[in-house]
């Protein structure tokens, strides 16, 4: 069953008969949106009646995203300067604001992410993105390279580690340089939700690293590090 939330962001909330929840739900978000250094507290993560993720790209500054819509197993994250990732079981699929946005991701069914048992060894999906081509075939083989911690608001989480390796296709008439590369995934061990990842979809694009602080905060609650 399909649950859905839905938000248009820039200063007005479209609902029918727009509720208390709504409104508190909206000013959540214009919080997370404030410009700052990207730190929160495990009081303000609880907090949040959002869902918040933390973004770095490239060199640039940690930014926040917000869960502002879901629709299944599709996520769509809004950050303050209007730009947003939407993504599919971690994977993002389309981004709307970037330079270049990658517009359209194929064989979504198939993510290896998006299995509850073993892990496909191999990806093939079609890939539009502005400025580079549309569909494009992009093949990835993937393993699990074992098990690491990693350290979350002063706790440790185990995590599964799962590594990418990605095969783009040339696309200009020269020779095309930076077609391989490799994405990560953290999984938690026992409850298989991902925490964290750094990927990329393009050889044009930027390296991001992104973590899911909400799921963190709930993840030390299930494991009794917080209250």
């Amino acid at each position: 069953m399909k649950s859905y939330v839905w938000l248009l962001f820039f200063g007005t909330v479209f609902f029918s008969g727009c509720s208390t929840t709504t409104l508190s739900y909206y000013n959540t978000l214009k919080q997370a949106f404030k410009d700052r250094t990207v730190s929160y507290s495990i009081e303000e993560v609880a907090a949040s009646k959002a869902d918040l993720m933390l973004i770095k790209a490239g060199d640039r500054a940690t930014a926040s995203l917000a869960l502002a819509y879901i629709d299944g197993d599709r996520y769509r994250w809004v950050s303050g300067d209007k730009v947003i990732f939407s993504t599919h079981h971690g994977i993002i699929f389309k981004t709307e604001g970037l330079t270049k946005d990658l517009y359209y991701t194929g064989n979504l069914q198939h993510n290896p992410l998006a299995t509850d048992d073993i892990l496909a060894f191999n990806w093939t999906r079609k890939v539009d993105i502005s400025g580079i081509g549309y569909g494009l075939a992009v093949h990835s083989s993937w393993h699990i390279e074992g098990e690491e911690t990693r350290e979350y608001f002063g706790h440790t989480i185990p995590l599964i580690k799962i590594v990418e390796s990605v095969s783009f296709p040339e696309y200009t008439p020269f020779i095309d340089t930076g077609l391989n590369w490799k994405n990560t995934y953290y999984l938690h061990k026992s409850s298989k939700q991902l925490i964290a990842s750094t990927q990329r979809f393009s050889p044009e694009g930027e390296v991001y690293d992104m973590v899911y602080i909400s799921r963190v905060v709930r993840e030390l609650k299930a494991q009794g590090a917080i209250d």
